[in-house]
């Protein structure tokens, strides 16, 4: 499955965070976190900008952490309630993927391992992958927003 290339603007994000260790990740860490975050969800929904819950992986100090916060789109003068963190997403340009919620851990797996090998981009790292889901899950997919940028190497001459 091609994704399709898109420019998003910066945005910022309400909600919980995880630190994870690479190698970690499993069903269950992420389930863990949206069950934390459905503990602040209705205080999260009252300042919310739409419908739509965000995943977002941010990088740490730490080269194998990053930090994975639950949350959905505020805006960016909305006050911080009590136990949560706002953090910004970073604009840019990303290939998003979309898949049914049970299939993310495979998507993401297919994306790093397959498709970028055959792409005419670059992962970005600089800029936090996110996954976005809609308000059902069972009647829609979960798009998954990979930050790019132009490889380099290929508009180099040899000469």
């Amino acid at each position: 499955m091609e994704p399709r290339i898109t420019a998003r603007e910066p945005f910022a994000v309400l909600g919980i965070v995880t630190r994870i260790r690479r190698g970690s990740e499993t069903p269950e860490l992420f389930a863990r976190a949206w069950r934390q975050f459905e503990s602040y969800r209705q205080r999260i929904e009252s300042v919310a900008i739409g419908k739509h819950y965000f995943g977002v992986n941010f990088p740490t100090d730490q080269e194998d952490v990053t930090e994975y916060v639950a949350g959905m789109m505020i805006g960016d003068d909305t006050p911080i309630p009590l136990g949560l963190e706002k953090r910004r997403v970073s604009g840019g340009q990303f290939a998003v993927f979309e898949c049914a919620v049970e299939a993310i851990g495979d998507r993401y797996k297919h994306i790093f391992t397959v498709w970028f090998r055959g792409a005419t981009v670059d992962f970005d790292p600089a800029v936090p992958v996110f996954e976005e889901y809609p308000e059902s899950t069972q009647e829609q997919p979960v798009c998954i927003h990979v930050p790019i940028r132009q490889r380099h190497e290929e508009a180099r001459s040899s000469g």
